[in-house]
């Protein structure tokens, strides 16, 4: 997953960081080194890695405190300057109720651009407003056919016309199609282009002209890499660019390019891809998504999950979870019915920090339908205790469910883990109090083990 070398590196710097025994200038240059390195590597561009250490360097080192609190204090500024870069704040919602809101994307060729307006259209649907989209790409083959077939799969009216080779006059028309029609919120998708693509680039700033868009939004590769800041510049340049979207987070790209596109525009990430799929599409916070690449813990941002899934939670399984005294079943369905609020490695990395272990993430999605059939073979004795399950008993379940040691294996080895992480955030959150000050850790977990231990009594 994108940005996973970079969390690991930084969870690892900030592991470092709290076992030295004083902040002092080379510790300070040290820390600044790391992370110079860390972004570096995952392409975040030179100007911008320097620029951001320098200051996390010059305020550390400039700002007298006591010994104490030094570490917290330069945590808390890596953490700020990391929010700073990618945009601070969330950018605000530019639409306006009652009326017709138009939303221009832009991008570069292979962003994911149309895929990427079908989400939004998704998102903006389900969120009550009456949703259109516009495509003016007149450039790639079959571009209109596509945004159809995405905008058909969410009951969108999609408009548009191959046969009109001039885009400007097509956004124009079709746009204003889509207003007559009572549509108060259109996404119009145009074609992808490059910065040193001058005619297109002008084309683009005439559509902005013409069509006059409550808001502008950057679509951004977030494998694009170190042109991602250049691309970005030179968006900005040419329309008032209000917001970004980082796509394809869910590979296997480093991401920094989508931090330098930030910097590039001075805009913040709005809203995040993670999938192929129309519903693998995040709203974005830079304090959250910052904390996790920290091992920060955003417990608020867990809970406020879990109710808008509105899951039924059973008091006792999550006492005995977060005792990490559970069985095998309890494990089966906590898994089971965490897939409603999200992918197991993001709800993972918010209560327990973003160095998940391939185990606990990947293959508790994908196996569980392997793991019920194991499970239907055990004894009620063995999944209770699952340690007494050994060579001569997996030998018996591994006949009885059709399945391999190896199936058997990871089932039991998740069950290990499971049991270990939760057992190591629960001492973290109880020593909570101890971290006053730095976002998403201390106080939030504090208060949330608290809330769970009046709610669940443990």
């Amino acid at each position: 997953m994108a940005f996973k070398k970079l969390g690991r590196d930084l969870e690892n710097l900030m592991r470092k960081l709290r076992g030295l025994p004083k902040i002092d200038k080379d510790a300070i240059n040290m820390i600044v080194q790391s992370l110079q390195r860390s972004l570096l590597e995952s392409d975040v561009q030179v100007e911008l890695v320097f620029q951001m250490t320098e200051n996390i360097k010059k305020e550390a080192r400039n700002t007298d405190l006591q010994r104490a609190r030094r570490k917290d204090f330069v945590i808390k500024l890596v953490h700020d300057e990391l929010v700073k870069t990618i945009g601070g704040k969330s950018a605000p919602i530019r639409i306006k109720p009652g009326k017709s809101n138009v939303i221009l994307l832009v991008g570069i060729q292979g962003s994911g651009k149309t895929t990427t307006v079908g989400k939004l259209a998704r998102f903006y649907k389900n969120k009550g407003y009456k949703v259109a989209t516009v495509t003016t790409d007149t450039w790639r083959p079959g571009a209109y056919e596509q945004l159809i077939q995405l905008t058909e799969q969410i009951g969108v009216k999609c408009y548009g016309n191959p046969n009109e080779k001039n885009a400007i006059k097509l956004a124009v028309r079709e746009t204003k199609k889509a207003i007559n029609d009572g549509h108060n919120i259109i996404i119009v998708d145009t074609a992808g282009r490059h910065k040193e693509e001058k005619e297109l680039m002008k084309e683009m700033e005439k559509i902005e002209k013409s069509l006059k868009p409550n808001e502008v939004i950057l679509v951004i590769d977030g494998s694009i890499g170190q042109q991602a800041y250049s691309q970005a510049e030179e968006f900005a340049k040419t329309t008032n660019i209000g917001s970004i979207i980082v796509t394809k987070l869910d590979g296997t790209a480093k991401g920094g390019g989508a931090l330098s596109a930030c910097a590039a525009t001075n805009q913040s990430i709005r809203f995040i891809g993670v999938g192929e799929k129309l519903d693998d599409f995040e709203e974005f916070n830079s304090s959250t998504f910052v904390g996790t690449l920290l091992g920060i813990p955003d417990i608020e941002g867990l809970v406020k999950k879990v109710e808008e899934a509105e899951i039924d939670v059973d008091p006792d399984m999550v006492k005995r979870m977060m005792k990490g005294k559970f069985t095998l079943d309890d494990l089966y369905l906590q898994l089971k019915s965490i897939k409603k609020v999200g992918k197991m490695k993001n709800i993972l990395a918010m209560v327990g920090g973003g160095n998940i272990p391939d185990a606990l993430t990947d293959d508790a999605e994908k196996n569980l339908e392997k793991w019920r059939v194991v499970l239907d073979s055990m004894t009620s004795e063995e999944k209770f205790d699952p340690k007494i399950i050994k060579k001569t008993r997996k030998r018996r379940i591994a006949l009885g469910s059709g399945t391999d040691y190896a199936t058997i294996n990871r089932m039991l080895d998740q069950y290990n883990q499971m049991k270990k992480f939760f057992k190591k955030a629960l001492q973290m959150q109880k020593k909570g109090k101890g971290m006053p000050g730095i976002p998403g850790m201390g106080k939030q977990g504090a208060q949330f083990m608290n809330k769970l231990g009046k709610d669940f009594k443990f």
